[in-house]
């Protein structure tokens, strides 16, 4: 038999998953968060550790048992990010018959098997195109100086825009009474502003709200996010000469219609974009871990 293991480590938590090749039965386990950059390097390896381990004991298999390991991690982006993870998997005897990609790779993996771009947008944003071996990234370099379009981006615009409105320096919406009206209510709403969207968790947190109310405003913001993605397709399908590619779309911002339709209209309706095809991931990630590994044993 040949047995597999593929690894989504995500910022809140990790999933396991052991495949086996033969007949496609699979186990999965769960553990806590593995970005040591959060957990740092000691947690991280405790929850790797843990994961793997418990998930070998399910059918009664040891490390040399697996053909293949695929790591997908958060955290992973530089040259230094992997080294220090590698090391991390060397101390739990994970030495071969491994690779170690960010976690935006095995997302793309997850849903395409050509050539192409993933764009996420959630609480951050970061994109990423792959051509052959290539890889090409483009923001995702934290909330102070990047992350357009992700839910922390819309947040701070829209809180700034609401102070705005409140001392009658921007045009009434109706998403700025609904805001008021529905999470405000008799506080003070400079206040209650200053005291409540302190850091990008929660300054994000209010984007989906944002995004459910049909309004000029929410519209009008909504354009100037597909806008500026599309936008980015455009200059990143030039490295593709045409080839046929997958563009994912990912995360909670990207899977709101109002941008996802948008931008895939504006990618339609595009005669130089008409080789992108466009998907909204709806898969797991881990599955994108298990498709590498896979690749790895042909």
């Amino acid at each position: 038999m040949a047995y597999i293991i593929g690894v989504d480590g995500g910022g809140t938590k990790t999933r396991f998953c052991l495949l086996n090749t033969n007949n496609n039965e699979r186990d999965e386990i769960r553990t806590g968060e593995t970005n040591f950059k959060n957990t740092g390097i000691l947690e991280t390896k405790e929850n790797i550790s843990l994961g793997l381990s418990s998930l070998l004991e399910k059918r009664n298999l040891e490390t040399k048992d697996i053909a293949y390991f695929v790591f997908g991690m958060a955290g992973c982006d530089t040259e230094s990010d992997f080294t220090t993870f590698k090391a991390i998997l060397k101390e739990i005897e994970i030495k071969k018959n491994f690779a170690v990609f960010n976690d935006a790779k095995i997302a793309f993996r997850a849903c395409s098997n050509r050539n192409g771009m993933i764009f996420i947008s959630g609480t951050g944003s970061i994109c990423f195109s792959y051509k052959d071996d290539e890889e090409k990234r483009i923001g995702g370099w934290g909330a102070r100086f990047s992350d357009f379009g992700s839910g922390y981006w819309i947040g701070k615009k829209f809180l700034t825009d609401f102070l705005l409105y409140l001392e009658e320096l921007q045009e009434s919406d109706l998403v700025f009474e609904k805001f008021k009206n529905e999470f405000i209510k008799d506080q003070n709403p400079f206040e209650y502003v200053e005291e409540n969207f302190l850091d990008v968790k929660s300054t994000a947190s209010i984007a989906k709200f944002i995004l459910s109310v049909d309004s000029e405003y929410v519209n009008s913001l909504a354009d100037v996010v597909s806008d500026t993605f599309s936008k980015l397709a455009a200059h990143l399908n030039k490295d593709f000469a045409g080839e046929e590619i997958d563009l994912v779309l990912s995360g909670g911002v990207m899977k709101n219609e109002k941008i996802y339709t948008r931008i895939k209209n504006k990618i339609k309706n595009n005669d130089a974009l008409k080789n992108i095809t466009v998907i909204l991931n709806d898969k797991e990630s881990v599955e994108g871990s298990l498709n590498l590994a896979l690749s790895f044993l042909k």
